[in-house]
């Protein structure tokens, strides 16, 4: 093995193990030490790919989004129609969701103050996310598959939905959880043909 791919390698291993100390401990109380330990590695060594936690956090919000972007493009690019695609997007962003769902509650009650830099990259993040599924609904608007409509405000409708489900996922009582599968179904038949009677 090589020494960059050993280095890249060992990085890797280094969010991986973050991923699971946050996702089991929160943000406070996670110790680098305990990612050390987690990624077979020195505290040391952690330092020597990631000034501090907080850095360390960042960087595995990054690789998360990532991954979940190459998830999500991988299964779009099967997609044959713009209703097959919407049916993927929900069922990915779902299966993720449930995967990571320690993460997410990590991300959304237990992060660290978030500075004027980190706001900005995860901004970043947000707007090429954005970017993405307004060239897909760009592309099935020209091939006649939806009829054109404000982009921005179809983004907004359809991510508004998956946030609104994916909450469900994150802090539903497991005693009262709904059927995700349907309660999506039941979402992608409202975004797709309206609640007005024709």
């Amino acid at each position: 093995m090589l020494a960059n791919d050993r280095t890249a390698d060992k990085r890797l291993r280094i969010i991986q193990a973050a991923i699971a100390v946050f996702s089991r401990k929160g943000f406070h109380k996670a110790r680098v030490e305990e990612i050390a330990e987690e990624a077979e590695v020195g505290k040391g060594t952690v330092y020597e790919y990631f000034a501090s936690k907080k850095e360390l956090f960042l960087e595995m919000i990054f690789y998360a989004h990532q991954k979940y972007r190459e998830f999500l493009e991988q299964e779009l690019s099967k997609a044959k129609t713009f209703y097959d695609g919407l049916q993927r997007l929900f069922e990915v962003t779902m299966q993720f969701m449930q995967r990571h769902k320690e993460m997410a509650l990590v991300l959304m009650a237990d992060h660290p103050m978030i500075d004027e830099e980190i706001h900005k990259a995860l901004r970043q993040k947000e707007q090429e996310q954005l970017r993405f599924m307004t060239g897909i609904l760009q592309d099935v608007t020209r091939r006649g598959e939806i009829r054109p409509v404000n982009l921005q405000a179809a983004i907004m409708v359809i991510f508004g939905t998956l946030y609104l489900i994916n909450g469900q996922i994150v802090f539903c009582d497991k005693t009262q959880e709904p059927d995700f599968k349907q309660l999506s179904q039941d979402a992608i038949d409202i975004l797709m043909h309206g609640l007005a009677v024709k």
